[in-house]
């Protein structure tokens, strides 16, 4: 009920709306997973809400009064379909209200945290993920937030439930803050620091209600040259009182012309205690059309020498 209550006060708002937005995604998953020695219909593990077969929507409303523009509301909605239960959900990526104000725009609902690269980074389409999916940070939260651009780079901090996608408010909570040099669509490149600390649920186990304290801090760059896009994330902290390390680096070659060919590769290290993964991964998106893109992915999980291969068709029009 209390998504539903977020979702009505966002949508309320669009009567005032000026100029929107909407778009229809579609896509389609499948591969192999040598682990579990079968096909598959996801990108991820059982757990994860990325990547399923689904259909949903994107829908941007924009407003504007006499000195320009006062705010934004955004929905972003998938119906999934989950082959390992064989059963339909819902999930919701952005949903939130955000005010201009003369000292930073301030947000409510679910949209990005304010930490490491998920905090301007959208992959909700890729196969290839970032450390998120691998239980480090959030791509998105419930909860409210403020953002301040500077000449010189930005402000971020955030106070949320740290549930991830499902809204929960169980004693949980999320503090997130990033400052940073650089804004990567006007100077090509940006870097920033970013702490987090709360008491949260584990964001990679819908099922999982056990809260936990989490402490961590991350250093993050982001860097375009020529045709080459360089991503790296540093991850320090702790998770239950267990030391929590984690890095990421990925490459991405943009060819052909408007960038219709783009090959990638990423290296991702976890360590939670004493245990410790490396996970090599490899992809590949071509652009048909401007609205449907393909994409194939290879993933290694080193230790174990664990991998999947997965295929996607994403449309979004």
């Amino acid at each position: 009920m209390r998504v539903i209550w977020l979702l009505c006060i966002i949508l309320s708002g669009l009567t005032y709306a000026a100029s929107s937005l909407f778009y229809t995604e579609i896509q389609g998953v499948a591969g192999y997973s040598s682990t579990e020695d079968k096909a598959v219909y996801r990108s991820g593990q059982t757990h994860d809400a990325m990547q399923l077969n689904s259909i949903g929507f994107d829908y941007l409303q924009k407003f504007s009064g006499a000195r320009g523009d006062t705010g934004a509301a955004a929905l972003q909605v998938r119906a999934v379909y989950n082959a390992d239960k064989a059963a339909a959900e819902l999930q919701i990526y952005n949903a939130y209200w955000k005010n201009k104000t003369p000292y930073g725009d301030v947000w409510l609902g679910h949209n990005r945290a304010a930490f490491g690269l998920a905090s301007y980074w959208d992959t909700h389409g890729d196969l290839l993920q970032p450390l998120p999916m691998y239980g480090f940070g959030l791509d998105r939260d419930w909860g409210g937030g403020w953002s301040k651009d500077t000449l010189s780079g930005g402000w971020q901090a955030g106070l949320t439930t740290g549930s991830g996608l499902p809204l929960r408010a169980d004693g949980n909570w999320l503090f997130t803050g990033r400052m940073s040099r650089g804004t990567l669509s006007y100077d090509n490149y940006t870097i920033g620091l970013s702490v987090m600390a709360g008491q949260t649920t584990d964001t990679m186990d819908s099922m999982d209600m056990e809260l936990e304290k989490v402490q961590s801090a991350a250093l993050d760059a982001a860097y375009n040259i020529d045709n080459l896009e360089h991503k790296l994330e540093l991850n320090s902290g702790s998770r239950a009182d267990r030391p929590a390390l984690a890095g990421f680096y990925r490459l991405g070659v943009n060819l052909l012309e408007e960038n219709q060919l783009k090959l990638e590769s990423q290296y991702v290290y976890t360590k939670i205690n004493l245990t410790e993964s490396y996970f090599l991964g490899a992809g590949a998106a071509y652009r048909f059309t401007p609205e449907l893109t393909g994409r194939l992915m290879y993933e290694l999980e080193t230790a174990v020498n664990e991998y999947k291969i997965i295929a996607q068709a994403y449309s979004y029009f």
